[in-house]
């Protein structure tokens, strides 16, 4: 996690909006928690990891979602 952060700083989300936020969350992309390698691991700032967690599990009563349909975007 640590070294994801210090080598990811930026959350990566925030930054594809055009935005500047301090990443402080390490994401696994396709929602494996197992999957440790470094290209399923990306850093966010609190908000989007929510935000992006609720999307996928279904929280604040969102369907449940595959991750894969969003890395297809």
């Amino acid at each position: 996690r640590a070294q994801v952060l210090r080598d990811e700083p930026l959350c990566r989300e925030c930054l594809r909006r055009g935005a500047l936020c301090a990443a402080s969350v390490v994401d696994h992309i396709n929602g494996d928690s197992q999957n440790n390698e470094r290209s399923n691991l990306q850093s966010l700032c609190s908000r989007c990891h929510s935000r992006l967690t609720a999307r996928h599990d279904g929280g604040f009563g969102n369907p449940k979602r595959c991750r894969q349909a969003d890395l297809d975007r």
